[in-house]
């Protein structure tokens, strides 16, 4: 079977779906689990050549044996090439049917197939449709009224990929969306638009409470933000910091058959490790009652189902992306796994059932045996700058070539100031006001990059000094510029280091710093607030207070209050 969409194609065809079997994929992650009536195990997740990016794949795996073995991928969403289908979800409906949702950018939205009977021997899918805005992660939720609420996201930042605004979202309104259905299904209606302070990737999922309100948890920057609807969705009341913490970092809540609520989250966490599930008795007020499933870092994004006394947990680890080498890529675990767990295995904390299980591994890939998935091989191969240039010319849009530079020809740290900063920036801004991409002026880049002779992966102690250079020079506001020359590079290789092992820009590093201080002298002492906002580099009281109540929506005085 093959359902052609003007993007994509839904297909099912072996032939075609063996080019997305476990050999010619080189990373792997962000998974969703379902299972039918019969106990068949369906597991959706995404995958491609060599990172997040277009030409990703999402596809459907599944066991008819309990998770022993799982078969190679039996329908696929495929994309053009110049495309990706990504970020899938599992769900099965009231009536048994099997949702299978996934997304699809540049030409942004959330698409639905679905499977009338998964037990079927033949699975048919229906022509599938759109259903929402841009992105739909997580599961949705049955209203005890009966309809079905869907939650999707349209990033603040736009569905970007590699860096490229061109692929931006059209979608005018930012933010998270849900989606109703009073017909189980067969027509849409967007129900509500909330916009959350702080996201990065909003990942919204919702619970509905025993009293009847909606709960809806969305990762945020800082890791978990609340909202509550007291109108079954239609509002929402102003977000606020969840006393659940997390990694930002996707999770799971839902309420099982028991009218327990179920959490699976990161517990005493340092990164996204220590994956735990949770149950509250008292409708997620509390979680009184938990189970390790991987302690390991790099496990992440739960997904789960109850099913006949059981829960089936999913979840990805190592994924293998974002790496410039095949050694880098082999040194993840790339895998996919899955726990089996009672409500009873979690009150104890342990696996009590003798058919419970934890780290069963769904899918994990070996060595890769596809087409060269990454031009910064060759790239990087090249002994001659001027062929390196055009490597980069043909491979990438002008727009990214300044960081593709860096990607390609990573600078070693004990070698970061032999690389010309003053020249680099002065090419780097010429390259920037040329009508088209300069061969000649890329090659002038690399030749000066690659003076640093190769690549160090400990980059610590320019990270670190880039942060003191903030610190100590936060109350007279130091611009970009200033800490790049304090600190000896370039300001446009400091701004791609920083970001790449940070994961926030200096400018926001800085910014978050200066509001941090000054949240410390507000609450610790008696300060006056105006001598805390030349302190802490915002230069005057009356600006102080603006940013001040944008970031948290209260003034500095009524702040100091609040907290005292």
């Amino acid at each position: 079977m093959i359902i052609k969409s003007e993007h994509f194609s839904l297909v099912t065809d072996e032939e075609i779906l063996r080019n997305y079997y476990a050999d010619k994929r080189l990373w792997q992650g962000i998974p969703s689990i379902a299972l039918s009536r019969g106990g068949r195990i369906f597991v959706t997740f995404y995958s491609g050549g060599w990172c997040e990016d277009i030409g990703n794949v999402s596809f459907i795996i599944a066991s008819d044996d309990d998770g022993a073995t799982f078969s190679e991928p039996i329908v696929a969403a495929v994309p053009d090439s110049e495309h990706r289908t990504y970020d899938a979800c599992l769900w099965l409906d009231p009536f048994g049917r099997l949702w299978y949702i996934f997304n699809l950018m540049p030409d942004h939205a959330a698409w639905a197939s679905i499977c009338d009977d998964p037990d079927a021997d033949e699975l048919v899918w229906s022509e599938p449709r759109i259903i929402g805005f841009d992105l739909m992660i997580n599961k949705p939720i049955v209203l005890t009224t009966g309809e079905w609420l869907f939650p999707s996201a349209v990033w603040r930042r736009g569905m970007i990929v590699r860096g490229n605004p061109k692929l931006e979202t059209k979608q005018p309104e930012r933010g998270v969306f849900v989606f109703k259905t009073s017909d189980n299904g067969k027509t849409f209606t967007k129900h509500s638009h909330i916009v959350i302070p702080q996201v990065d990737f909003e990942e919204p999922m919702m619970l509905e409470q025993q009293d009847g309100m909606i709960r809806m948890l969305v990762r945020t920057t800082y890791g978990i933000g609340e909202t509550y609807s007291y109108d079954r969705g239609k509002t929402w009341c102003p977000s606020f910091r969840s006393e659940i913490k997390g990694p930002a970092s996707r999770f799971h809540i839902t309420r099982l058959s028991s009218g327990r609520v179920m959490l699976i989250n990161h517990w005493e966490f340092k990164n996204r490790d220590n994956l735990t599930v949770f149950l509250s008795e008292d409708d997620g007020v509390t979680w009184k009652y938990r189970l390790l499933l991987d302690e390991r870092n790099e496990v992440s994004y739960p997904d789960a189902q109850e099913h006949n006394g059981f829960i089936y947990i999913v979840y990805d680890r190592e994924r293998g992306d974002v790496k410039r080498t095949l050694d880098e890529v082999y040194g993840d675990a790339r895998e996919i796994l899955m726990a089996k767990v009672t409500e009873e295995d979690i009150i104890v904390g342990k696996p009590v059932n003798p058919q419970s299980r934890l780290k069963v591994i769904v899918n994990k890939l070996g060595e890769y045996h596809g087409d060269e998935p990454n031009p910064f091989f060759e790239i990087d191969r090249c002994a001659d700058n001027a062929e390196a240039a055009r490597m980069l010319a043909a491979n990438f849009a002008k727009g990214d070539i300044p960081i593709k530079l860096f990607d390609t020809f990573p600078v070693k740290c004990a070698n970061i100031r032999k690389v010309d900063t003053i020249r680099l920036d002065e090419l780097i801004e010429e390259y920037e006001k040329t009508d088209g991409i300069s061969i000649a002026l890329i090659e002038q880049m690399i030749a000066i990059i690659r003076l640093s002779n190769g690549e160090n992966s400990d980059f610590a102690p320019i990270i670190n000094h880039i942060k003191a250079v903030v610190e100590d020079g936060l109350a007279e506001d130091i611009s970009v510029n200033e800490i790049s020359q304090r600190v000896g590079i370039s300001r446009f290789y400091m701004a791609h280091l920083f970001k790449k092992h940070t994961g926030t820009t200096v400018s926001d590093y800085k910014n978050e710093l200066k509001l941090t201080r000054a949240k410390r002298l507000l609450i610790s002492g008696d300060t006056k607030i105006s001598d805390i906002a030349f302190t802490c580099g915002f230069g005057s009281s009356s600006y102080f207070s603006k940013k001040f109540l944008e970031c948290e929506g209260l003034t500095p005085g009524e702040y100091r209050k609040l907290h005292r």
